[in-house]
């Protein structure tokens, strides 16, 4: 392997491993690169600077102020990180989520997201950016020396750097089963990632240019960085915080080779991609390719009076893949799930207990459709629930209900003939 190549992979991985993204593997090249207690936030903030300027250059734009830098305990990083997932996700949705989740078999029952995801989003950081302070925190005994830590602070760097010419949102907040949240986070996270490598790159190659292949080598490298099973995270969510850093460097990496920057400063506009079908794909994005709107057929007589909507939202291209996975393989789930048109759920509660969820996916072509209702009888047969899949001329309907004859009247009625 390239010298270069094999030094910008390394400082990758556990540079990751820094801001969070892998965890359990890199213990002790973190105590090699650990900030001594003594580390003042002037000698700190100082190094901000000069990172800052190697930034500005990778990204081809320029800071109108540099961040406010913070010191910050674990302790205090850790209420951070649940903080921020209840603002974006109230705790009344992060409840129905769990159900939801579960019901689909992508967590198990009595999964608590505020303790799975605040720990994966503290454990072994170094620190972070939060848009809504314009903030760079850094954790007291993280990497805050070496050059790991400069790899970390440039990503973080790069969302400051983006936070105030585009204006972003918390970065690594999962959509929960929102497809178009999940999309904003990939453009995100994917294009620090992006600026990462090209950190990386400039500071090893000493500024001098690499060949096209070393660098897009390096973004290969991305698709093998995992979070362990070790670190008790169910696979839905270790994939789900992994999937705007790996498919967004993708999708960037695309747009950059083709337009430049300026490509990718467009998508934080009016170019922004809408879907994780776009994100996965980009030649979808390029030729403008957007979700159909998923209409449902009239199936509320099928349930009891009372019931109530307590949940809706959509399964893109990425959720849906991952609802296959267990019943179909990866490959499987990922050829089924490609030719994603649209879809929708509705979560209902009904009166006396128990729910209905109600599911339907539109195809790109009758051939997608078939092969996609194939996989997901698998799915729901390997639930051990009351399910009903059905296939019509608008798609393919999905119940999950307590009683199998209203999981059936339901599916019916949704996929219309």
């Amino acid at each position: 392997m390239n010298p270069v190549l094999a030094a910008v992979a390394v400082a990758l991985l556990v540079a990751f491993a820094a801001i969070g993204v892998v965890s359990g593997e890199e213990d002790d090249e973190a105590e090699q690169v650990a900030a001594p207690s003594g580390v003042s936030l002037e000698q700190v903030t100082e190094r901000v600077g000069d990172i800052a300027g190697d930034v500005e250059r990778v990204r081809e734009l320029e800071f109108d102020r540099l961040p406010r830098v913070t010191l910050v305990d674990p302790e205090e990083a850790g209420r951070a990180s649940v903080e921020e997932l209840d603002r974006h996700v109230p705790r009344n949705r992060q409840r129905v989520a769990e159900r939801l989740l579960a019901k689909l078999g992508l967590v198990p029952p009595g999964t608590r997201l505020r303790d799975v995801i605040g720990a994966a989003l503290t454990e072994e950081v170094a620190g972070y950016y939060l848009p809504r302070t314009g903030t760079l925190a850094l954790v007291r005994g993280g990497a805050l020396e070496g050059f790991v830590a400069e790899v970390a602070l440039a990503h973080e760097l790069s969302h400051a750097l983006e936070d105030q010419r585009f204006g972003i949102d918390s970065p690594g907040v999962s959509g929960l089963l929102r497809d178009r949240p999940s999309a904003d986070a990939a453009l995100v996270e994917g294009s620090a990632t992006v600026a990462m490598v090209e950190y990386v790159i400039l500071t090893q190659a000493g500024g001098r240019d690499l060949p096209e292949a070393v660098r897009s080598r390096v973004l290969e490298q991305m698709e093998g960085i995992a979070l362990p099973a070790s670190s008790g995270l169910p696979r839905y969510v270790r994939e789900s915080l992994l999937f705007p850093y790996a498919a967004g460097a993708g999708f960037v990496d695309r747009l950059e080779q083709r337009g430049g920057w300026p490509a990718v400063n467009r998508a934080f506009g009016d170019d922004a991609p809408v879907s994780t079908e776009q994100i996965m794909h980009p030649r979808k994005y390029a030729a403008g390719e957007r979700p159909v709107r998923v209409r449902l057929g009239p199936y509320r007589s099928e349930l009891p009076r009372g019931a109530r909507v307590v949940a809706r939202g959509d399964l893109g291209e990425f959720d849906t893949a991952q609802f296959l996975f267990d019943a179909n393989g990866r490959r499987r789930s990922e050829e089924a799930a490609e030719g994603w048109g649209g879809s929708t759920f509705r979560l209902w509660r009904l009166p006396g207990g128990g729910e209905v969820l109600v599911m339907g996916w539109a195809w790109d072509t009758d051939r997608d459709a078939a092969q996609f209702e194939a996989a997901v009888r698998r799915s729901v047969g390997r639930l051990g629930g009351a399910g009903a899949v059905d296939g019509g001329t608008e798609g393919v309907a999905v119940v999950l209900a307590q009683e199998a004859p209203l999981a059936r009247r339901v599916a019916r009625r949704i996929a219309l003939r």
